[in-house]
């Protein structure tokens, strides 16, 4: 099984450090291209191999140096109480806290002497103001959100143009939960789409499942069984069908070439 890789984030500090312009939600903060994220991308597998460098003068916890020809940066990964629960440490354990641009004639101007001043009152080093805040958090779960919609209607899509291709069900797991989708034309009838689920118990959740057939409105949606489709739902199943179009098939078999 391939491991998901490791995204290193920016944190809001860091993108106005860098000022870097905030994507839309569909780009993942690490996936930026600027040259110090980018190069914090690095990080996790240069210290699982021994190799990445620390800020030996933030004692409270471990920083990693990221360097390029301009900047520099500081990496750290949260572990324990500091992550929340729903996040994954694939995809938000690992952040740039702070970044400035590199200033080799002054050492009183160099990057790390100026975070150690920053970080430091009396004999106190805190760098607590460096890890994600609240603003970082509420992206990261909006990325998320965003992705799973996405994922969501390539499936369906997907589904959708392998029953049109097959005349039988199509089925596939996502996010634990078992989705299926049928395209029947019998007896010289206008087609119908049936959309089977197994493990969803949320109504909204398959609202949004159903909202992923383009063409199709919601209220041209019904429960089964119905004298549409008279198809019996199983057991932890539920259906829902509706008239498929000609233009809407097409139109699903174009979306699923594309991807």
């Amino acid at each position: 099984m391939v491991s998901e890789p490791v995204g290193v984030r920016p944190t809001e500090r860091c993108l106005g450090d860098l000022g870097v312009e905030l994507p839309d939600l569909g780009v993942r903060l690490e996936e930026i291209d600027q040259p110090v994220i980018v190069s914090a991308q690095a990080v996790p597998e240069q210290r699982d191999a021994g190799g990445a460098e620390r800020v030996v003068a933030l004692t409270d916890r471990v920083w990693f140096k990221v360097k390029t020809s301009d900047h520099r940066a500081a990496v750290t990964e949260l572990r324990g109480t500091d992550l929340p629960d729903w996040v994954r440490p694939s995809r938000g354990a690992w952040w740039i806290g702070a970044a400035g641009r590199r200033q080799a004639d002054s050492a009183q101007r160099d990057f790390y002497a100026t975070l150690q001043r920053e970080c430091t009152t009396g004999k106190t080093v805190s760098s607590d103001h460096l890890l994600p805040a609240e603003w970082d958090w509420k992206r990261l779960a909006a990325e998320q959100a965003v992705a799973w919609r996405r994922e969501m209607k390539s499936m369906v899509i997907r589904l959708v143009a392998m029953s049109l291709k097959s005349g039988s069900l199509a089925v596939a797991e996502f996010r634990n939960h078992r989705i299926k989708a049928l395209v029947r034309a019998e007896n010289g009838h206008e087609a119908y789409l049936a959309i089977i689920a197994e493990g969803v118990p949320d109504p909204q959740m398959f609202a949004l499942l159903l909202d992923c057939v383009p063409g199709v409105a919601p209220g041209d949606w019904q429960p089964e069984p119905s004298p549409l489709a008279e198809m019996s739902p199983g057991s932890g199943e539920i259906i829902w069908s509706t008239l498929f179009p000609s233009e809407v098939a097409n139109e699903i078999l174009d979306l699923d070439g594309d991807d």
